[in-house]
């Protein structure tokens, strides 16, 4: 039992007992005697050590448990100091994980040691039973053992439960250790600090205590001559918060920044914007915001990498709101806002569209003297692609170059998108023979945008021209490229053309998703070719890629069109065996498989329409048509307003 106390002693703090442990253990040290020859008070206690002395010290041999807690505290000071050479990101977790492991540690071995207390406290009562009135008589210890005793009638008994008492002495702390380390078996020190949560989640509120404790003031917790301190040992720990931030790991980042204050430091600026970077990297723009507002509190003043920070997650959160939010304080506070700021808040506006407060926010960047970069403009650009203002796109490219800005290959870009739009595919070519001439390499998003207006403008024979254009300059085309062709393909309802650029792009290595195969079973669809359309899907399911309510819809449109409702019907039930609900896009083919067979079927369609009604699929205008052809006109006005009546 003494030794195990030595054991959780060393667990704790293995400097003070390191003397203990070379010194050797006896009788009279235990019971605290400091005369060899005279009698111990306890003679019990005595006897019982002798007998538990074998157990206490298997016991204590399975409570020593390394590395100690201290060791990774010293390491977690190397690291802060500097003199731990090069530490790795997963080192770091480690290190920080491992405080927390070795409480746990020390959790089980006060449990172990209460566990051998007790035993042994039921061992001393057995005794007490079995010595019979013995005990009055002293223990001599010239003879180096015990007097005789009179036995008690039933000595035999207590003896066997006595013996089998110490085996369990030595039997339970052997299980209970044998528990704790089933998950980690056979796994090494290091795999099993990493099995463990390296950073566990740490509240703002208990930071804030953790940060203003003495512990934290007084730098206790270390050796003195350990204790990090500067500028090295801060930069060292910003380093750690910055690689757990590039991680994208936000509680090990919020673990290294608390170790800061324990070490007797003050975080710093950079501390602050790193944790608040871990935070925007995992879109946490609450937390961002909540680490934003400690700062401020304890006087530390952000600056404008603090708030682009905020404002780039916002954005990212799709929260346009917000970053204007950020970037208006950021002005009222008097912190001066860079060409980063507004454009990462005109981008924001320009993602939703809301071209007026991008171009707002432009001109209060102009009239403060900010000069807006190649960013801001092109995000301008691509705000007016998005409604299709060619006009708009080329205002802002002209006004960007006249500000003395160079246009990117995503300037040109855009503006080519904003041609796809409209469908002007003679300005779209202009714009890519402009931006080649001023030796700007087009890229696969110029060619796939290109290949994309002539497939909206229904020209199949421009859009393979610029394919090959694009692999005679080198250009790798990608799945949006061949998705574009085949969209063109479509368009003309060529289906010989979309197999043939099916082949290409599997010629070329580049794996099909679901809606290239959806573009070519739509062009078979148009060409009625349901032979072509079943070998497309049956090479679709080959590849592992699995058919969305489009594909199906496409897959049953031939057939719908020769009137083959029992083919459809099948269709349908192998679409609801994967889990897919009818939408309008299906109930339409439906439909027009009842009205277009040789004995229309106006009663499944009937059936069919209240179905999906009761399904709550929308009755588009195409929907209402093709069910006036199936039942009937009269009919159908009388369903429809069965539809339109509130559920």
């Amino acid at each position: 039992l003494a030794q195990a106390g030595l054991h959780v002693l060393k667990l704790a703090a293995p400097a003070a007992c390191a003397p203990a442990r070379s010194r050797p253990l006896s009788i009279k040290t235990v019971a605290g005697s400091s005369d060899p020859r005279s009698p111990d008070p306890t003679r019990s206690l005595a006897r019982s050590i002798h007998q538990e002395r074998a157990a206490a010290s298997v016991a204590a041999q399975l409570l020593y448990i390394s590395p100690p807690h201290w060791e990774h505290k010293k390491r977690i000071s190397e690291v802060a100091a500097g003199s731990a050479g090069s530490t790795s990101a997963a080192e770091m977790g480690v290190l920080s994980g491992s405080t927390l492991l070795a409480s746990n540690r020390l959790q089980s071995a006060a449990a172990l040691s209460a566990l051998t207390l007790g035993v042994f406290m039921i061992d001393l009562k057995l005794q007490e039973l079995s010595s019979g009135g013995a005990g009055d008589r002293a223990i001599d210890p010239s003879l180096g053992a015990a007097p005789q005793e009179t036995p008690h009638e039933c000595s035999w008994l207590y003896f066997a439960a006595e013996v089998l008492t110490v085996a369990g002495c030595m039997v339970l702390p052997a299980a209970f250790l044998q528990l704790r380390g089933k998950s980690t078996k056979g796994k090494s020190p290091k795999l099993r600090a990493l099995s463990q949560p390296s950073c566990p989640p740490l509240p703002l509120s208990k930071l804030s205590d953790a940060e203003d404790s003495p512990r934290s003031r007084g730098g206790r917790g270390m050796p003195p001559s350990e204790a990090p301190a500067g500028k090295s040992a801060l930069a060292r720990f910003n380093q750690a918060i910055s690689s757990a931030a590039k991680d994208g790991d936000t509680r090990c980042a919020e673990r290294w920044f608390s170790e800061i204050r324990k070490h007797g430091l003050v975080p710093d600026l950079v501390s602050y914007n790193s944790v608040i970077h871990a935070c925007a990297r995992q879109g946490d723009t609450a937390r961002a915001s909540q680490w934003m507002q400690k700062m401020r509190a304890i006087g530390v003043m952000p600056n404008t990498i603090s708030y682009n920070i905020l404002m780039d997650a916002c954005v990212k959160a799709e929260d346009a709101d917000g970053a204007e939010r950020w970037l208006s304080q950021m002005l009222e506070d008097g912190i001066e806002a860079n060409e980063i700021s507004y454009a990462t808040v005109i981008h924001a506006r320009a993602k939703n569209g809301d071209t007026a407060k991008a171009e707002g926010w432009l001109q209060e960047m102009l009239r403060r003297g900010v000069t807006p970069n190649v960013v801001s403009y092109n995000s301008l650009i691509y705000a007016c692609g998005r409604r299709g203002d060619i006009s708009g796109a080329e205002r802002w490219v002209q006004e960007m170059e006249a500000r003395g800005l160079e246009p990117r290959v995503t300037t040109y870009s855009a503006v080519v998108d904003a041609c796809a739009k409209s469908g002007d595919v003679l300005r779209a070519e202009r714009w890519m023979e402009r931006m080649i001439a001023r030796g700007v390499d087009p890229n696969v998003v110029s060619y796939s945008t290109m290949i994309d207006c002539c497939a909206k403008a229904e020209d199949l024979e421009r859009a393979e021209l610029w394919l090959c254009k694009m692999a005679e300059r080198g250009v790798q085309p990608n799945a949006h490229s061949f998705s574009a062709l085949i969209s063109a393909c479509s368009k003309q309802g060529d289906a010989d053309a979309a197999a043939r650029a099916l082949c290409r792009m599997e010629a070329a290595g580049i794996d099909g998703d679901v809606v290239v195969y959806g573009g070519v079973l739509d062009a078979c669809a148009k060409a009625g070719d349901v032979v072509r359309a079943k070998q497309v899907f049956q090479q679709m399911r080959s590849c592992g890629i699995r058919p969305n309510v489009i594909t199906y819809s496409a897959l049953a449109r031939p057939f719908a069109h020769r009137g083959d409702w029992v083919e459809v019907e099948s269709i349908a039930a192998e679409m609801k065996s994967e889990g897919l609900a009818v939408n309008e896009y299906f109930l339409y083919v439906l439909l027009l498989a009842y009205s277009t067979a040789k004995a229309r079927q106006p009663e499944k369609a009937e059936a069919a329409f209240l179905e999906a009604c009761r399904q709550r699929v929308e009755i588009n205008k195409h929907v209402s048509s093709v069910l006036a052809r199936a039942v009937g006109r009269a009919r159908s006005q009388e369903l429809l307003q069965v539809a339109r009546a509130p559920r």
